[in-house]
């Protein structure tokens, strides 16, 4: 039988490594991604978003240490990846990265924002339904 908690702890580690490597791409302006189009990079904004990926991070170590008695942080947690992802969706209408000179980035946009649901859907499903701290 598979140890949801254990799973759900895992879970948590990679997120914290996605929030960290973020945080460096972000920061140093270097990409994973082939269409990355260095024009768009700006320090100040990419700097924040450094800083908010490092905050993540630290919650996700938080919530993986013992996510039964941070329950509520996982929740809270859930509900901003899916907001997260939700933004990114509806960024891709708001913005026109054709006329940025980067259509391409599109493509990273609904990329990132499709990991954030499925990250989401393994935390709802990993999600303890039984509190207690075993």
């Amino acid at each position: 039988m598979i140890n949801k908690l254990k799973l759900l702890k895992v879970a948590l580690g990679l997120g914290v490594v996605y929030y960290l490597v973020g945080a460096y791409v972000h920061f140093f302006g270097v990409t994973l991604f082939p269409w990355y189009d260095g024009r768009l990079y700006t320090p100040y904004h990419d700097s924040l978003i450094s800083l908010v990926a490092v905050v993540l991070a630290l919650i996700l170590i938080t919530l993986a240490r013992n996510p039964i008695k941070n329950i509520d942080m996982l929740r809270t947690v859930i509900f901003c990846l899916i907001m997260g992802s939700i933004f990114s969706i509806v960024i891709i209408y708001k913005i026109d990265f054709s006329s940025l000179g980067s259509p391409a980035k599109k493509i990273q946009t609904i990329t990132e924002g499709v990991v954030g649901f499925i990250y989401s859907a393994i935390l709802i499903w990993l999600y303890p339904r039984k509190l207690t701290n075993k």
